[in-house]
């Protein structure tokens, strides 16, 4: 149990850059989901779909390029979660940074399809839609349900370890089960409005969670959860 205060005085915890990075991932969904509604992306078949990115280049661009960046620091924070004490010393499973790497890697991608759409995209007056437009937005489609939906799974596992450290996180902790749950139905058409719910609630996640990490306050519940049992 001496890993958590083996660090150097003044050296900055896995943990806080952790959080930092899931709230510049929060950021980075935010803008992407702005810059795809202005678009006006989301139509009925992908031939109008195309149409909307045509007119809007700038703003689904825009879109893609922050989902692809929101992409790399979900990874990167999954990456820095998988090396604190917490996980090291199996407080926590590193089952959570590695479905949010997947996440991140899949997300990633999705944004790099959108963004490719955006330049490729023909104008209006040209339009048909060529196999190559049809495979990038299929992959888009698919890498963006696979990384939302891997990220509902770390959710999920989430929960259990939230609510046994106690503090604060057993708060969070049934929020994170109905959220990571809500998420997996990503793969069902049908309830679109309960998508929108979901992201926005997986928003608002990496926002409490990643400042709770990046304040050290995650950091200081487990000591004090290592503390209570030894």
């Amino acid at each position: 149990m001496a890993q958590q205060d083996s660090q150097s005085p003044g050296r900055v915890s896995e943990a806080r850059i952790a959080g930092a990075l899931l709230l510049l991932t929060a950021l980075a969904t935010a803008v992407a989901v702005i810059g795809r509604v202005a678009a006006d992306a989301d139509q009925a078949t992908l031939a109008e779909s195309l149409v909307s990115i045509s007119e809007a280049r700038g703003l689904y661009g825009l879109g893609g390029a922050a989902r692809l960046i929101s992409g790399v620091t979900l990874l990167a924070a999954a990456w820095y979660l998988s090396r604190t004490w917490i996980i090291r010393e199996r407080l926590g499973t590193p089952l959570v940074p590695i479905l949010l790497a997947v996440s991140g890697a899949f997300t990633a991608v999705s944004g790099a399809c959108a963004v490719l759409l955006a330049v490729s995209a023909p104008d209006v007056a040209s339009l048909s839609v060529a196999p190559p437009m049809e495979n990038s937005e299929l992959l888009r489609w698919l890498t963006g349900k696979i990384g939302f939906a891997a990220a509902g799974l770390a959710l999920i596992v989430a929960a259990r370890y939230q609510w046994k450290v106690g503090g604060a996180l057993r708060y969070i902790a049934p929020a994170s089960l109905v959220i990571g749950v809500a998420m997996q139905f990503i793969w069902f058409d049908a309830v679109t409005l309960l998508h929108r719910i979901s992201g926005v609630a997986f928003l608002v996640w990496l926002i409490a969670v990643g400042g709770m990490l990046f304040t050290g306050r995650v950091e200081r519940l487990f000591r004090r959860m290592t503390a209570g049992v030894s």
